[in-house]
């Protein structure tokens, strides 16, 4: 059935032909072909027409099926136009009947809503009526109760009064709304003066109860009586004197240790930080007794929540009254009486006490804020989420987790170690019960609003409510403590007492450090100015000081040839500049700014740490570095001395002073005012000014100093006596010693070349030593070129000359020992023979020097006009 069917048959080609994905002509020619092919390439003939009626055949069968096809094509259209026509009749009965349909469900739901409104109309009017209900029983109760009251009549009261908590809370909504009721009709009849005065009467009875049971529960550690009392008098007046008598009972305040007399703990305290008034110690610890008197606060206020949180309806209330009491009267008092006892002493001393104290009440401060946020607010969440729902609050609040145990975990966490108690912790006293919470009515306005019925709890929830943004982490009682830390010390801080304070302090200070060296230069004065460096570096060789100051800490000055400092360090002595003297002027500043970033606020700190450091700028720079480089510039002007080589220790000083200066700048200043802004480029300026005067004044020093080396030489090659290069033969000193003006030039360049090389970079030393060295050879040049010099002289002036090229051969510079080599070969010429001079001239290094000054020297030979050289090398 399968062959009969596939047309490929009936073209004699091979089954399934036609039913390939492609189809190419020149292929299907080919099969239907196929056997003629074969048959004509069998017999190498070709015959036209039998392919020919096999293309007729092909034609014709293809026809015939073209047509038949055409006629199945045909018939499938009308077919699937008939289907068509169907299926959109269908779908139109079916688009109707869905219309229908949601007609119908519309229908229904209007209905239904209808039905709803009506019921949640029934339901509100229901709900209207019941409310409408127990407010007319509540006012029928009420009624009856003023009755009552108005004939004498307390049973109903005194038998709800035996009903336990419950019946306690319902004598104080009720009492609470009697009272309510005499308030607004204060212009009732006479007849209700009886009611009246029995309600006050009653009421008064009834809160002395409530607190008499509240204080007696209290004393004997019951929990439970505590709650039950504290939830009456809150629901009777808002808790206003269960508050009061809950802190004025605090032992805290009744037999703690600050409970003493302030005076005698702060004296005791003060005498015990030794040094607080000493510019050179480093700042005292804190106050012991703020610092125990802190750890009992953290240890109160950690075990005093979990009663607070189970026995007050509004325990983060209680907490800030608590607080309160113990900043603004235990804490500020002792704090006042500490810091006037070290403002009495020094200023150092009030700044030193005043920074550890906001210290230690900023680590008190984030304590409590860190509890507050672990512990208090998640407690407090609880307590108004099962206020909300209707459950028992303070039953939630009993669980393992509770207030109670995070608090223990607290404190224990905290208390990494034991704080000294004190030696005399004296009498507790007592404290005044009337000093807080004696206005009622604004206790009563802070603890809650009784007549809406408004919780300050409801408004926790709603700020707690957004703990997933920026408030995340912060406890409800966050800004209230910071608010206590910066009252205790806004006094102190506000209005820019302390910045004046501190600017002041900072002058005093430095001041007292460069008493030594104003001393040393006011002494000065009364020299002549030629003297004035040799009086400023007496003590240097002697290695002894003065003052604060001491000579020699960092390397005394060596006497003899060596000249300068001979240590490590640059010598430092009263009077010039001493990087000891620096070392303590920036503790003094480095001490000002820790303080200014703890007592100051963020945003004004990097501006008073911007005064501060202007401040210190300019008196590092008006009052120290300054006048000890003009002193040094002065001691040069007088050329009749020679130059001390231990100014070079004066340089060295002055580039470290300016080296720990920027170290300082970038570790103590920059972190705190920041980069980019306003304040860190003025201060970047003045230290950049400051810097750029020391190195203008360094260089004018350097140059002067060079000045009169080249002087001081001169003058000792002037002493050159004219038959120093004659001597007799047999002065065999003067062979080996050489001149006295050569032995004192070579002893003053080794001076100086040891100078720089202890005090000098290398780049400031070889210029230094270069100038120097020039200068010599210029000077000796034409030095030598005076004298007359003899044979026996030839060997004095070869001698000089070597112990001058030795000398610059120690300053290690290429270029001067070429210099003193060709010296050298000059020497030689008043040493060789006539004969060989020539030789010696055209020959060696000298070919290259001008023929005029070669024979200036060769003039100077006492020889020259005998033996005819002068006349030789003359023409």
């Amino acid at each position: 059935m399968a062959a009969s069917s596939d047309p490929s048959s009936e073209f004699g080609l091979p089954e399934g032909y036609f039913a390939q994905s492609t189809f190419v002509a020149d292929d299907f020619v080919e099969e239907i072909s196929r056997a003629d092919l074969d048959f004509s390439r069998k017999h190498a003939t070709f015959e036209p027409k039998p392919f020919v009626r096999t293309f007729e055949r092909a034609l014709d069968k293809l026809l015939s099926a073209h047509g038949e096809l055409g006629a199945t094509i045909a018939q499938l259209e009308r077919a699937a136009d008939t289907s068509a026509s169907d299926h959109r009749k269908k779908m139109a009965r079916l688009k109707q009947t869905f219309g229908t349909v949601g007609s119908s469900f519309e229908r229904l739901e209007t209905q239904i809503s209808e039905v709803s409104s009506n019921t949640i109309r029934i339901g509100e009017q229901l709900d209207t009526v019941a409310k409408e209900k127990e407010r007319a029983e509540a006012i029928k109760e009420l009624v009856e109760f003023y009755a009552e009251l108005n004939e004498g009549n307390t049973r109903h009261l005194d038998a709800l009064l035996e009903g336990g908590a419950e019946g306690m809370l319902k004598v104080a909504h009720t009492l609470r709304r009697l009272n309510t009721i005499v308030m607004d009709n204060e212009y009732s009849a006479p007849t209700d003066a009886a009611a009246k005065r029995q309600i006050e009467i009653y009421s008064e009875n009834f809160e002395k109860s409530m607190l008499s049971t509240f204080v007696t529960a209290y004393r004997d550690g019951d929990v439970h009586s505590m709650g039950v009392a504290a939830r009456a008098l809150d629901a009777f007046n808002g808790g206003v004197s269960v508050v009061k008598a809950y802190i004025n009972q605090h032992p805290f305040f009744l037999s703690s240790m600050v409970d003493q007399a302030h005076d005698s703990i702060a004296e005791a305290s003060y005498q015990a930080m030794g040094g607080v008034s000493d510019i050179a110690s480093r700042p005292p610890p804190p106050d012991r007794w703020l610092v125990q008197l802190y750890s009992d606060t953290r240890s109160v206020m950690f075990k005093d929540w979990a009663i607070i949180s189970k026995v007050f309806p509004r325990p983060i209330d209680l907490m800030q009254q608590l607080l309160k009491r113990v900043f603004e009267q235990t804490i500020q008092a002792y704090l006042e009486t500490l810091l006037s006892r070290a403002e009495s002493q020094s200023k150092l001393a009030f700044l030193r006490v005043l920074a550890t104290a906001h210290q230690e009440t900023r680590r008190l401060v984030e304590d409590l804020q860190k509890f507050d946020a672990e512990t208090i607010t998640p407690a407090v969440m609880v307590l108004e989420t099962a206020r909300r729902s209707g459950n028992n609050p303070q039953g939630l609040l009993d669980m393992p987790g509770d207030a109670q145990t995070a608090s223990a975990q607290f404190s224990r966490s905290r208390s990494k170690k034991n704080l000294a108690r004190a030696d005399n912790p004296g009498d507790p006293a007592a404290i005044d019960d009337d000093d807080e919470l004696d206005d009622e009515d604004a206790a009563r306005e802070r603890l809650g609003e009784a007549r809406s019925g408004v919780s300050s709890a409801v408004a926790i929830a709603a700020l707690i409510g957004r703990s997933e943004g920026d408030n995340a982490g912060v406890g409800l009682l966050h800004g209230f403590l910071n608010r206590c830390c910066d009252d205790l010390f806004e006094s102190y801080t506000a209005g820019g007492n302390y910045m004046s304070t501190e600017q002041a302090h900072l002058k005093d200070a430095c001041r007292q450090i460069l008493v030594p060296f104003a001393r040393a230069r006011t002494e000065r004065q009364g020299t002549s100015r030629g003297k004035a460096l040799l009086g400023m570096l007496s003590s240097v060789t002697g290695g002894a000081g003065s003052g604060g100051t001491p000579a020699g800490a960092d390397g005394g000055g060596g006497g003899g040839d060596g000249g300068g400092a001979s240590g490590s360090e640059p010598a430092e002595f009263e009077g010039s500049i001493s990087t000891q003297t620096m070392s303590m002027m920036l503790q003094v500043h480095a001490e000002a700014i820790a303080r200014a970033i703890e007592l100051e606020s963020d945003v004004a700190a990097p501006e008073s740490v911007s005064a501060l450091t202007a401040l210190f700028i300019t008196t590092l720079g008006d009052n120290y570095v300054f006048p000890a480089l003009e002193d040094v510039l002065e001691s040069l002007q007088d050329l009749r001395q020679e130059p001390d080589v231990r100014t070079f220790d004066v340089v060295r000083a002055a580039n470290i002073v300016v080296r720990l200066l920027q170290v300082h700048f970038q570790q103590t200043i920059v972190p705190f005012v920041g980069n980019g802004n306003y304040i860190y480029r003025d201060i970047v300026a003045e230290k950049n000014q400051l810097m750029s005067r020391v190195e203008l004044n360094l260089n004018l020093i350097m140059n002067k100093f060079v000045g009169a080396c080249k002087q001081w030489i001169g003058g000792l090659l002037g002493k050159q006596r004219k038959g120093d290069f004659r001597p007799a033969e047999d002065d065999f000193t003067a062979f080996e010693a050489g001149t006295q003006p050569c032995r004192q030039c070579t002893e003053f360049l080794r001076r100086v070349e040891q100078g720089c090389r202890q005090n000098l970079g290398p780049e400031n030393q070889e210029r230094v030593l270069a100038e120097v060295g020039s200068a010599l050879h210029a000077m000796l040049m034409e030095h030598l070129r005076k004298f007359v010099v003899s044979v026996a002289g030839g060997l004095v002036l070869a001698k000089d000359v070597s112990r001058y090229r030795e000398a610059i051969g120690a300053f290690g510079i290429a270029a001067l020992s070429d210099k003193f080599a060709v010296l050298q070969d000059i020497s030689n010429i008043f040493l060789v023979q006539p004969a060989a001079l020539k030789s010696l001239l055209d020959e060696g290094p000298l070919s290259r020097l001008d023929r005029a000054t070669l024979q200036a020297f060769v003039q100077m030979r006492e020889d020259s006009r005998s033996s005819g050289l002068a006349k030789q090398f003359g023409a």
